[in-house]
């Protein structure tokens, strides 16, 4: 009897373990600036960026990297703050000196609102993108902007933590 009891103590404690573990993790991407290093960069639970160390790779065409990140927002917004403007700055150096390529931006939501709502913000937040890097010299004809609203979440789970990863736009060469 007392066996069964600290048997299922035993086994909650290790539900809970894993539980405490298997929160939002935070979500590595890489950023190639323009002469050519690939940056590594980590987002935290709180939305914001920060590089983490410097890499090397040779994964797109004629061994240069894609150009790829995310920036994020604030609830209900789509406006830029200075880190999203910093990562942009970066990218379209990126795109100035790869004439080229082209990129697509997915706008991206948290699972609050209704669906056709996160639709509409994540286009917004597409657009602003587009448009910051448009004024730092990117041609415009080889920006796409898609909005995924709230279908294609970073953090499945609910909380700031997790919504505040969820609220970016994605950069991604094509």
């Amino acid at each position: 009897m007392n066996y069964k009891k600290y048997s299922m103590a035993g086994m909650a404690a290790i539900l809970c373990t894993g539980l405490l573990f298997a929160g939002c993790a935070k979500k590595e991407v890489a950023m190639t600036s323009s002469n050519g290093s690939q940056q590594q960069m980590s987002t935290s639970g709180n939305g914001t960026s920060a590089s983490t160390s410097g890499v090397n790779s040779s994964g797109g065409v004629n061994g240069e990297a894609a150009s790829s990140h995310s920036v994020y927002f604030a609830f209900d917004s789509s406006a830029l703050d200075t880190a999203a403007q910093s990562i942009l700055n970066a990218n379209a150096a990126w795109l100035k000196a790869n004439p080229g390529k082209r990129i697509a931006i997915e706008g991206n939501c948290d699972e609050r609102g209704s669906r056709e709502y996160n639709l509409a913000l994540g286009q917004r937040r597409a657009d602003s993108v587009r448009t910051y890097l448009v004024k730092q010299g990117v041609d415009a004809n080889r920006i796409d902007t898609v909005s995924f609203g709230e279908e294609r979440p970073v953090c499945k789970g609910t909380g700031e933590a997790c919504w505040a990863q969820n609220r970016r736009a994605d950069i991604v060469t094509r």
